[in-house]
């Protein structure tokens, strides 16, 4: 049975240092996994379907893995625009080619401003929203008539669940790896382990509010219409012992290639 119990990273009040390295701490754990590199083939299907070339990545944090991902996507032929968005923005420059961007106000997954188009992608941030509030992120989308990639890093499996014990030393190992460095960080890491601490509760709590694909699809129940689809499942990677799930939402083009236009809310 999923458990929306609480996360720290959740918590409005939680110190911003504390945040931003709970945050860039997860950008370089994903870097020793295969997901992004699974998630990159996923979406690039789903660009290759829709022929879209822009993202509007939701909850970006420090850019967890999207840069990973967007690194991977080059090799499948697409080299997309990106805008970072999330309810905490953080500051961040275009890169120099100027494909990605840090939209600079909080923007609510629930209801994204119609001006920020492209296909929407949430990674490993889903299982945060609760099951009211995660339906209203795919209606937004379904209403908006704009494509959604939900791809979850974690899994509700005993696999899983029980791996999170391991969460604590990787934090120890992986955190003098974690940019900018800074003395306060790991003063919390090693001398005073609130960072471990906070980590593990919430990787464990992932997984147990981690959404099953079946789960995923009766979220989409109601939001049926001819020009737009819905697929879910699982995704495996090598080295892995466990299956994360995904869902997409994505617009059908129609005979004349043409993407309908949004319906109201």
């Amino acid at each position: 049975m999923r458990r929306h119990l609480f996360e720290w990273m959740d918590q409005p009040w939680l110190p911003g240092i504390l945040r931003d390295a709970m945050r860039r701490y997860l950008s370089v754990a994903y870097r020793a996994t295969p997901l992004p590199a699974q998630w990159a083939r996923a979406l690039a299907a789903l660009l290759d379907e829709t022929g879209e070339v822009a993202l509007v990545d939701l909850g970006s944090g420090a850019d967890g893995p999207v840069g990973l991902v967007l690194d991977a996507l080059a090799a499948h032929g697409h080299t997309p625009h990106v805008t970072f968005t999330d309810l905490y923005p953080v500051d961040g420059s275009p890169d120099a080619t100027g494909r990605r961007r840090h939209w600079p106000t909080p923007v609510d997954a629930r209801a994204v401003p119609p001006s920020l188009q492209g296909v929407r992608t949430l990674f490993a941030v889903f299982h945060h929203f609760a099951p009211a509030d995660a339906r209203t992120v795919l209606r937004d989308a379904f209403e908006q008539r704009r494509s959604i990639c939900v791809f979850e890093g974690t899994s509700r499996t005993p696999v899983a669940i029980a791996s999170s014990l391991l969460i604590p030393l990787l934090v120890l190992v992986m955190m003098p790896a974690v940019r900018p460095r800074s003395a306060l960080v790991l003063c919390f890491t090693y001398l005073v382990p609130v960072l471990p601490l906070l980590i593990f509760w919430d990787g464990l709590v992932s997984h147990l509010r981690t959404y099953t694909a079946e789960e995923l699809s009766e979220l989409t129940s109601g939001l049926d219409a001819p020009d737009y689809r819905w697929s879910t499942g699982y995704l495996s990677a090598p080295g892995i012992p466990i299956v994360v799930p995904y869902l997409t939402g994505r617009c059908v083009r129609d005979v004349a290639g043409e993407t309908p236009a949004a319906t109201s809310a």
